[in-house]
């Protein structure tokens, strides 16, 4: 699954020029949390709710009410933001985009083609990427095979498949990660059916590893 099917396209944007108030007022208007931060057509930062809300002065300043509101209503997104975002293709893969940000520990990511901003993909469509993996709950199941050596044998996939489409039920889609501790990787097989008890033991008989 690439980011360009699960994207926001054309997100509103602000310029680092931009008040902090107006900002503040654009995410609360439109119902969203974040801001790509675009400066002659270049993504240079992007702006959260958290920022805007840790942008305001500490109560323990010794500033006036006049100077607060004075220091809140001129501060810009530019002194708040947070500069050179990291970005993902059109192109890249859900499962990049959750490794990242993983690893990066952020929730948010402009998408830029050929230097040029074209959506924007948070944590809420990557989580619904990953759920629309798993299917339909009410006819789908996963299966999960263990320690699956996909580097090492050609075809490994089409040949799960294969058996399990032999029992005369269709396969939606497989997904894999690499196992934490183990060789190989664990599989996760969408299946169209709720009774996975025959497909577990016929996998179990080919000589697979059932996961948990």
């Amino acid at each position: 699954m690439k980011i360009k099917h699960w994207m926001t396209r054309n997100p509103i944007t602000v310029k680092p020029s931009t008040l902090v108030v107006e900002a503040s007022r654009i995410m609360k208007e439109h119902g969203i949390r974040r801001l790509p931060v675009v400066d002659k057509d270049k993504v240079v930062g992007i702006v959260t709710h958290r920022n805007l809300l840790e942008a305001a002065p500490s109560a323990a300043t010794t500033l006036s009410v006049h100077e607060l509101n004075y220091l809140i209503a001129n501060m810009k997104v530019e002194e708040v933001m947070r500069r050179d975002p990291i970005c993902v293709s059109p192109e890249d893969s859900v499962i990049d985009a959750i490794r990242l940000g993983q690893e990066k520990g952020i929730g948010s990511f402009p998408v830029v083609d050929r230097g040029r901003l074209v959506g924007i993909v948070t944590e809420t469509e990557i989580i619904r990427a990953f759920l629309h993996l798993l299917g339909d709950p009410a006819t789908d199941s996963i299966v999960v095979l263990e320690n699956v050596r996909l580097r090492e044998r050609i075809g490994a996939m089409s040949r799960i498949a294969s058996i399990i489409e032999g029992m005369d039920v269709p396969v939606l889609g497989m997904f894999s990660l690499p196992h934490r501790t183990k060789p190989g990787n664990r599989l996760h097989i969408r299946v169209h059916t709720k009774d996975t008890a025959p497909i577990l033991a016929k996998l179990e008989e080919e000589g697979y590893r059932i996961g948990d």
